[in-house]
């Protein structure tokens, strides 16, 4: 006599309820990696954008050595090119070489497509010449560590401007652009010293717009 042998019914596929179980699962895990690899990414153009930070300041201390301890003057809004009187950041260009050194992906795509994402700190040699335009000293940064040189441009220039600064207007930590939107929410800063360091906002302890007294803001910035 033959035998016959019996399968379970449905043991050949799934059945749409557990199609649909195991998509919700996958939409579930999607919508927790997806924000995490967005953070990710931007945390490298961060890294990049202090990098470029570095860069730029390492070429301000060149350029200060080389030119009795003076900075290219800031003078507003300059295209480059322009040759009198020139962007900050074109006498500067012989020592950094790469002009990509200047953009920031994050800043340039959140400002306009400015190409120009980095400032000059010229708060304190302003304040000192009486509000007029000057060159930033070495020699009279008394605080190199906390004097803030350069940093993010967290501020809406002109596209063409490749002479960003910060003589009138705080180009880092405006409060009308805090929190800042790029970089996860930090801003990089260079100090007169040579080390670069990530802020979520001015911090007292760390920083100065003042040649020679600490934690004083842009706006607080006296006569030196």
């Amino acid at each position: 006599m033959l035998k016959t042998s019996c399968r379970a019914s449905g043991a050949d596929g799934f059945t749409l309820i557990e199609l649909l179980v195991v998509i919700a699962i996958i939409a579930i895990l999607a919508g927790m990696l997806l924000p995490v690899l967005g953070r990710a990414k931007e945390d490298s153009v961060r890294i990049k954008c202090v990098s470029n930070v570095k860069q730029l300041g390492l070429a301000m201390q060149m350029y200060g050595d080389d030119n009795r301890s003076l900075l290219p003057m800031a003078h507003g809004a300059v295209p480059w090119g322009t040759t009198n009187p020139p962007p900050w950041s074109q006498p500067l260009a012989a020592y950094y070489n790469n002009t990509n050194i200047l953009c920031c992906p994050a800043l340039c795509q959140l400002f306009q497509k400015s190409p120009y994402n980095y400032f000059m700190g010229a708060r304190a040699a302003y304040i000192a010449a009486g509000e007029e335009l000057a060159s930033v000293s070495f020699k009279s940064i008394g605080l190199p560590a906390q004097y803030i040189l350069s940093g993010d441009c967290n501020y809406p220039f002109e596209t063409t401007d490749a002479d960003p600064d910060n003589y009138s207007q705080d180009t880092l930590f405006a409060s009308i652009y805090l929190p800042p939107r790029e970089h996860n929410g930090w801003l990089n800063v260079f100090f007169g010293d040579g080390h670069a360091a990530n802020y979520h906002a001015f911090s007292t302890n760390d920083m100065t717009f003042s040649y020679d007294e600490r934690g004083i803001p842009w706006a607080d910035v006296a006569g030196e």
